[in-house]
Protein backbone atom coordinates (compact mmCIF):
# COMPACT_ATOMS: atom_id res chain seq x y z
CA UNK A 1 0.00 0.00 0.00
CA UNK A 2 1.52 3.33 -1.02
CA UNK A 3 2.08 6.01 1.60
CA UNK A 4 0.63 9.15 0.09
CA UNK A 5 -0.24 12.36 1.93
CA UNK A 6 -3.79 13.65 2.07
CA UNK A 7 -4.50 16.74 -0.02
CA UNK A 8 -6.53 19.59 1.45
CA UNK A 9 -9.14 20.12 -1.24
CA UNK A 10 -11.72 22.50 0.18
CA UNK A 11 -13.37 23.71 3.35
CA UNK A 12 -13.96 20.68 5.56
CA UNK A 13 -12.73 18.02 3.16
CA UNK A 14 -9.62 16.30 1.86
CA UNK A 15 -8.59 13.85 -0.82
CA UNK A 16 -7.45 10.79 1.08
CA UNK A 17 -3.97 9.48 0.41
CA UNK A 18 -5.26 5.99 1.28
CA UNK A 19 -7.64 5.60 -1.67
CA UNK A 20 -7.82 9.00 -3.46
CA UNK A 21 -11.43 9.47 -2.41
CA UNK A 22 -12.82 12.68 -0.94
CA UNK A 23 -13.38 12.58 2.82
CA UNK A 24 -15.36 15.09 4.81
CA UNK A 25 -13.31 16.03 7.86
CA UNK A 26 -15.62 18.72 9.28
CA UNK A 27 -19.28 18.47 8.27
CA UNK A 28 -20.14 21.98 9.47
CA UNK A 29 -17.27 23.57 7.57
CA UNK A 30 -18.07 21.45 4.52
CA UNK A 31 -21.73 22.51 4.57
CA UNK A 32 -20.79 26.16 4.96
CA UNK A 33 -18.40 25.92 2.01
CA UNK A 34 -20.99 24.13 -0.12
CA UNK A 35 -24.06 26.17 0.90
CA UNK A 36 -24.54 27.59 -2.61
CA UNK A 37 -24.00 24.28 -4.42
CA UNK A 38 -27.30 22.67 -5.47
CA UNK A 39 -25.63 19.24 -5.37
CA UNK A 40 -24.20 19.65 -1.87
CA UNK A 41 -26.50 17.09 -0.21
CA UNK A 42 -25.76 14.41 -2.81
CA UNK A 43 -22.02 15.10 -2.59
CA UNK A 44 -22.17 14.93 1.20
CA UNK A 45 -23.97 11.57 1.04
CA UNK A 46 -21.40 10.20 -1.42
CA UNK A 47 -18.39 11.43 0.50
CA UNK A 48 -19.76 10.19 3.82
CA UNK A 49 -20.07 6.69 2.37
CA UNK A 50 -23.68 6.43 1.17
CA UNK A 51 -23.34 6.18 -2.62
CA UNK A 52 -26.76 4.55 -3.04
CA UNK A 53 -28.49 7.54 -1.44
CA UNK A 54 -26.33 9.96 -3.41
CA UNK A 55 -27.16 8.18 -6.67
CA UNK A 56 -30.91 8.40 -5.93
CA UNK A 57 -30.55 12.12 -5.29
CA UNK A 58 -28.52 12.67 -8.45
CA UNK A 59 -31.02 10.75 -10.57
CA UNK A 60 -33.55 13.55 -9.94
CA UNK A 61 -31.19 16.24 -11.24
CA UNK A 62 -30.65 17.51 -14.77
CA UNK A 63 -28.05 15.17 -16.25
CA UNK A 64 -25.22 17.66 -16.73
CA UNK A 65 -21.61 16.52 -17.12
CA UNK A 66 -21.06 17.16 -13.42
CA UNK A 67 -24.12 15.16 -12.33
CA UNK A 68 -23.18 12.32 -14.64
CA UNK A 69 -19.61 12.28 -13.25
CA UNK A 70 -20.83 12.24 -9.66
CA UNK A 71 -23.25 9.44 -10.58
CA UNK A 72 -20.34 7.48 -12.09
CA UNK A 73 -18.43 7.94 -8.82
CA UNK A 74 -21.46 6.50 -7.03
CA UNK A 75 -21.46 3.51 -9.38
CA UNK A 76 -17.75 2.97 -8.70
CA UNK A 77 -18.33 3.03 -4.96
CA UNK A 78 -21.28 0.64 -5.31
CA UNK A 79 -19.03 -1.98 -6.95
CA UNK A 80 -20.28 -1.21 -10.44
CA UNK A 81 -16.93 -0.02 -11.74
CA UNK A 82 -17.47 -1.37 -15.28
CA UNK A 83 -20.53 0.86 -15.62
CA UNK A 84 -18.61 3.79 -14.13
CA UNK A 85 -15.79 3.29 -16.62
CA UNK A 86 -18.20 3.20 -19.57
CA UNK A 87 -19.75 6.46 -18.39
CA UNK A 88 -16.38 8.13 -17.84
CA UNK A 89 -15.25 7.08 -21.32
CA UNK A 90 -18.25 9.00 -22.69
CA UNK A 91 -17.63 11.96 -20.39
CA UNK A 92 -13.96 12.24 -21.33
CA UNK A 93 -14.96 12.49 -25.00
CA UNK A 94 -17.63 15.08 -24.24
CA UNK A 95 -15.26 17.15 -22.10
CA UNK A 96 -12.29 17.08 -24.48
CA UNK A 97 -10.89 20.58 -24.91
CA UNK A 98 -12.96 22.04 -22.06
CA UNK A 99 -12.17 22.99 -18.46
CA UNK A 100 -13.80 19.71 -17.36
CA UNK A 101 -11.43 17.46 -19.29
CA UNK A 102 -8.81 17.14 -16.51
CA UNK A 103 -11.49 16.26 -13.95
CA UNK A 104 -13.08 13.60 -16.16
CA UNK A 105 -9.72 12.04 -17.04
CA UNK A 106 -8.57 12.00 -13.42
CA UNK A 107 -11.79 10.40 -12.21
CA UNK A 108 -11.65 7.83 -14.99
CA UNK A 109 -8.16 7.01 -13.72
CA UNK A 110 -9.61 6.33 -10.27
CA UNK A 111 -12.06 3.86 -11.82
CA UNK A 112 -9.18 2.20 -13.68
CA UNK A 113 -7.45 1.71 -10.32
CA UNK A 114 -10.54 0.04 -8.87
CA UNK A 115 -10.61 -2.28 -11.88
CA UNK A 116 -6.89 -3.08 -11.51
CA UNK A 117 -5.93 -1.25 -14.73
CA UNK A 118 -2.82 0.39 -13.25
CA UNK A 119 -1.19 1.40 -16.55
CA UNK A 120 -4.38 3.02 -17.82
CA UNK A 121 -4.75 4.82 -14.49
CA UNK A 122 -1.20 6.16 -14.72
CA UNK A 123 -1.87 7.39 -18.28
CA UNK A 124 -5.03 9.19 -17.16
CA UNK A 125 -3.38 10.72 -14.10
CA UNK A 126 -0.39 11.91 -16.16
CA UNK A 127 -2.79 13.47 -18.67
CA UNK A 128 -4.63 15.19 -15.83
CA UNK A 129 -1.34 16.53 -14.44
CA UNK A 130 -0.43 17.87 -17.88
CA UNK A 131 -3.84 19.55 -18.27
CA UNK A 132 -3.69 21.07 -14.78
CA UNK A 133 -0.09 22.33 -14.87
CA UNK A 134 -0.10 26.11 -14.61
CA UNK A 135 -3.64 26.20 -13.23
CA UNK A 136 -5.22 25.94 -9.81
CA UNK A 137 -2.61 24.64 -7.35
CA UNK A 138 -5.04 22.47 -5.34
CA UNK A 139 -6.31 20.76 -8.51
CA UNK A 140 -2.75 20.14 -9.64
CA UNK A 141 -1.92 18.76 -6.18
CA UNK A 142 -4.79 16.27 -6.44
CA UNK A 143 -3.63 15.15 -9.89
CA UNK A 144 -0.06 14.72 -8.65
CA UNK A 145 -1.33 12.79 -5.62
CA UNK A 146 -3.27 10.43 -7.90
CA UNK A 147 -0.29 9.91 -10.21
CA UNK A 148 2.03 9.16 -7.28
CA UNK A 149 -0.53 6.78 -5.77
CA UNK A 150 -0.87 4.82 -9.02
CA UNK A 151 2.88 4.69 -9.59
CA UNK A 152 3.44 3.30 -6.08
CA UNK A 153 0.57 0.80 -6.26
CA UNK A 154 1.59 -2.83 -6.55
Amino acid sequence: MPIIHDVAAGPGWILSGKDLRPRITDVGLFREGMKDDPLALAIEALWLGDPARALRMLSREEQTLRVRALSADCLRDLGRADEALAEYNKLVKLAQGTRSEAFMVQHRGKVHLVLGNRNEAIEDFQRSVNLRTGGDESLLASALQALEFAQQSA
